[in-house]
């Protein structure tokens, strides 16, 4: 009898966990998000604000929900810093970074059938082309930029808008933050700036709004997801699965898969 009762008792355990190996916690996450603000998602600049905005929130709620109790850094950083740390292991965790293939960069993103995993995307944003409002000469089809040259200014850091731009034989012109690379735009310095929608628009308000033009169509839609570092992935890979269903669940407010 003591014996079926151990059996019974082990059975509803392993009902009550699924069945499954738990998943191997980290003692912490070192997050990061950039140091500029993305409204309402990202807030302030070089700290955590109160609030801190929704992407903070939800991977903030994410990493609580994925059963382990760690603790949570979040340091603000530029894209490029971000980046670098990453590969020198001293961040895990970057929200909101756009899909990237290049091994250099040393991220893992959500993946499905050899593809980024576009339904565990936190956030789909579009990436535009700008102009100083009164230029003419310079032109967008969507396939073709012309009336300027090869020179495009960008502050993503990020090799999505490097790649798109390689392909279209533009040559990237790095700024620390968007609102360097709109300063250089409205100052003359550059002719056509390359940024996302949902980043730049923050900036363009008052005079600057009236500054700059944007060219139409995007030039890219992008989806945002939260890539971790190979090394975080490597060590907890469960973890790491369940932390992206919970972002997205966070985002969107539905299950993800």
């Amino acid at each position: 009898m003591r014996l079926r009762a151990l059996l019974a008792a082990a059975l509803l355990t392993c009902v009550g966990a699924a069945c499954g190996a738990a998943p191997r916690c980290p003692a912490e996450v070192r997050v990061s998000l950039p140091n500029f603000e993305i409204a309402p998602y990202v807030l302030g600049t070089d700290r955590v604000e109160h609030p801190p905005g929704l992407l903070i929130e939800w991977t903030r709620d994410a990493l609580a929900r994925c059963g382990c109790p760690v603790r949570i850094v979040i340091k603000r950083r530029p894209p490029n810093r971000q980046l670098a740390e990453v590969a020198t292991g001293l961040l895990d965790v970057l929200p909101g970074f756009a899909f990237s293939d290049n091994p250099d960069d040393q991220l893992v993103f959500p993946m499905k059938d050899g593809r980024a995993a576009a339904d565990l995307a936190v956030l789909t944003d579009t990436v535009s082309l700008y102009v100083r409002a009164g230029e003419r000469n310079v032109r967008w089809d969507g396939a073709t930029l012309s009336g300027t040259g090869r020179l495009v200014g960008s502050s993503t850091g990020g090799a999505a808008s490097a790649q798109m731009a390689r392909a279209r034989g533009w040559q990237i012109e790095s700024a620390p933050t968007p609102q360097a690379d709109l300063r250089k735009l409205i100052a003359g310095r550059i002719d056509v700036i390359l940024e996302p929608d949902m980043v730049l628009g923050a900036y363009l308000r008052g005079t600057d709004a009236l500054a700059v033009r944007k060219l139409l169509p995007p030039a890219q839609v992008t989806h945002r997801y939260a890539p971790v570092s190979k090394r975080f992935y490597a060590a907890h890979p469960e973890f790491t699965e369940r932390f992206w269903r919970e972002l997205c669940q966070q985002s969107h407010g539905r299950a993800c898969r």
